[in-house]
């Protein structure tokens, strides 16, 4: 006698639901989704804005000075004493430590500028030779030390290295870091924000006017057009628009009652090379 498997029908089993919505799976999924995000995202802002402060100026410098070596070492940068001294003299209106700030000029041929550990800040040459005055200079690195001021290295450090941390934690690379990207854009334009306010009050303390704020963001606006750098589509730029900037010194010069015109001190650091050793 042949033996019959008893033939089981899904649709008799109460156990097993028939009218499974997958869309409604697909959303549910997506929803809980987008939580777990928003919920790293929110947590690693969390983080970001309160772990740098916890190390003081004098201990980053201490912990991270060595990094001006690097960079005179990397990018054909040298120390400046004098625009050092200019840095001290910024400082004490910025509340700074004395000694906390080293300035580095690069004679790379790149029309920049920027803070980074230890209070190191690098000032290329190029950038230097369209600035007309030392209030230009000084604003522009008053900024660059606003950013040192306000942590933003270490923010910036901190914010990348927890993003790669969850990026390699899910295994989902790719999105994570789109997701930073993305963040880290406003992100940026706030800080630039930011250091824009402080380093215009420091350098019309300093001054006596906002004079040098309007010449560097002019002469800003001709280095964009000299290197075709401009600004794009403003939401995608790591700095807010020039224009926007340049609004935000009248709004300032407004309200404070400070000048729009600079004293036209000479800038000596003008297509200088640096001394032989």
């Amino acid at each position: 006698m042949q033996y019959e498997a008893p033939k089981f029908n899904e649709k008799d089993n109460p156990n097993i639901p028939h009218d499974t919505n997958h869309w409604r799976e697909l959303r549910t999924m997506l929803v809980y989704l987008a939580i777990t995000v928003a919920a790293v995202w929110a947590l690693i802002e969390a983080i970001v804005q309160t772990l740098p402060y916890t190390v003081s100026l004098p201990r980053e410098k201490q912990w991270f000075g060595f990094v001006g070596k690097e960079i005179a070492a990397g990018q054909n940068a040298h120390p400046d004493p004098k625009i050092t001294a200019l840095a001290t003299r910024l400082g004490k209106r910025m509340n700074l430590p004395d000694t906390l700030i080293t300035v580095y000029i690069s004679e790379e041929a790149v029309p920049n500028a920027y803070a980074t550990f230890g209070g190191n800040v690098v000032l290329y040459r190029s950038l230097l030779n369209e600035l007309p005055s030392e209030e230009a200079v000084a604003t522009v690195l008053a900024h660059e030390m606003a950013h040192i001021k306000h942590r933003d290295p270490l923010r910036s450090m901190s914010r990348g290295v927890l993003y790669s941390a969850v990026a390699a934690l899910f295994g989902s690379e790719t999105q994570m870091h789109a997701l930073a990207g993305i963040g880290s854009l406003k992100y940026s334009r706030d800080m630039e924000r930011a250091a824009d306010s402080a380093a215009i009050e420091a350098v019309a303390q300093e001054y006596g006017s906002v004079g040098g704020a309007v010449q560097l963001f002019d002469a800003l606006e001709k280095v964009q057009q000299k290197y075709h750098a401009g600004n794009g589509i403003a939401w995608l730029s790591t700095h807010p628009d020039t224009r926007e900037r340049q609004a935000n010194v009248a709004r300032i010069a407004k309200q404070s009652g400070f000048p729009s015109t600079a004293t036209k001190l000479p800038n000596i650091w003008q297509s200088k090379q640096p001394d032989a050793p």
